[in-house]
């Protein structure tokens, strides 16, 4: 579970800017059963984060910034001269060449570690794993980049478990342009502690979703490697009133005839795979059909033929699987898109209802998400840009506002900020005539 997350001179974030899912102990609105996941006696975390913010205020950003950093930890580099693919504020000429710095503070077994990051496009500065297993903070590893020997050089602590020389070659493997839980998931050496995060950022820390990202095929491939699944689907898209009363993988198999693997070809396919393909005289197919019951008879629908909205929920099912049977973390951008406003309300509270120690936080137009008695002022974060182009972040908590006042009419009012400001819808010279 995570309990913060900062980041600073990242894309349109140029001082530290953050998240947090701490909730505030003074706020009570009745639901926090369902609000909250009760890592240990002492501490409790917010499972839902909400950021509103009008176009190209830096929404996503904070988002973005939190997926590039999954990817520091998941993949390592083919070679050390390698990019990061780090990209700095820009409207400011000393933070384009400022390193950026992205710091978690998550729970892992009820256990608290703090990752920090220092960076710029070429190497990494600096990096640092500590962890509190009891009382006191201790350290896993620390790295810094030697200026003058050129190499980055990494300090262990006691409790990482490894041999000197299995520190020596963990190091040696730790290009300046890697981060060292990267390069230890490629180095044959064991670590209880690190086996731990890294297996943490791998599968308990999931992709970003953006409005661009297709999700019924990977919710497709969930269904045709465990059907059973199926049960769950069926009851999602039957509580979110789509009228869908069956689903149906539909397996046929496709003759390679000339026409078409020259089509194929066409197509762009790399020769070895295309090569592989023309050896075989028939391919498998698999299609999932919706089935729709009416007055007339039940009638199967491949996905194409369903709306933009029925495959989005489709998809973001998948999510909420994967939510409430296991402890995962997911961001998506602009949750609300192609789907009514009381339908994403709907789906947020079938997360909050049957998830135990997952967490979810979106970015969203939907101002209807303000009004749920459910949600909690210091579950609402904001975005907008300072007068600098930087982008800022802070929580709806900060207002101090009374219980009974609509958060979504003081939004509209302008109060909250985060709100674009127009100017006239008239144009001054009028329409010219061609």
């Amino acid at each position: 579970m995570i309990q913060e997350f900062y980041v600073k001179n990242f894309k349109s974030i140029k001082e530290k800017q953050g998240i947090s899912f701490l909730p505030n102990k003074k706020m009570n609105n009745g639901y926090e059963e369902h609000l909250f996941i009760n890592v240990s006696e002492k501490v409790k975390l917010l499972k839902l984060g909400v950021l509103y913010g009008y176009n190209a205020s830096g929404k996503s950003n904070i988002l973005s910034a939190m997926n590039f950093l999954r990817t520091l930890v998941n993949k390592a580099p083919n070679a050390k001269d390698e990019k990061i693919g780090f990209d700095p504020f820009l409207l400011d000429s000393d933070s384009i060449n400022t390193p950026g710095v992205f710091s978690l503070i998550f729970y892992i077994d009820a256990i608290k570690y703090e990752y920090y990051i220092e960076l710029n496009n070429d190497r990494i500065l600096s990096e640092s794993l500590f962890y509190t297993p009891e009382i006191r903070k201790t350290k896993l590893f620390s790295r810094v980049y030697d200026e003058v020997e050129l190499v980055s050089k990494i300090s262990f602590g006691k409790s990482c478990g490894l041999n000197a020389k299995e520190k020596t070659f963990l190091e040696g493997n730790t290009l300046e342009n890697c981060t060292v839980l990267a390069a230890y998931r490629k180095t044959n050496v064991n670590s209880e502690q690190l086996d731990k995060v890294s297996e943490y950022f791998r599968n308990h820390i999931l992709p970003l979703v953006t409005p661009r990202v297709i999700l019924r095929e990977w919710c497709f491939d969930k269904l045709k490697h465990n059907f059973n699944q199926k049960n769950f689907f069926l009851e999602l898209l039957s509580k979110a009133d789509f009228q869908i009363s069956d689903l149906e993988i539909k397996e046929d198999s496709i003759e390679l005839t000339k026409d078409l693997l020259e089509k194929i070809q066409q197509k762009g396919l790399p020769n070895k795979v295309f090569e592989e393909l023309k050896s075989k005289k028939t391919i498998e197919s698999n299609e999932l059909l919706f089935s729709h019951t009416t007055t007339k008879g039940a009638f199967p629908l491949p996905s194409e033929k369903e709306s933009l909205g029925t495959m989005r929920y489709f998809g973001l099912g998948g999510i909420l699987n994967e939510l409430i049977s296991s402890s995962k973390y997911i961001f998506i951008d602009e949750i609300e898109t192609s789907l009514h406003p009381a339908l994403v309300d709907f789906f947020i509270q079938q997360f909050l209802m049957n998830s135990k120690d997952s967490q979810l936080f979106i970015t969203t137009h939907n101002q209807f998400l303000m009004e749920p008695e459910y949600m909690r002022n210091d579950m609402v974060w904001f975005c907008e840009k300072d007068e600098e182009g930087s982008s800022q972040y802070y929580s709806l908590q900060e207002f101090k506002l009374h219980k009974n006042i609509s958060i979504m009419n003081y939004y509209r009012a302008g109060k909250l900020g985060a709100i674009p400001i127009f100017g006239s819808p008239v144009y001054k010279e009028g329409l010219k005539e061609k």
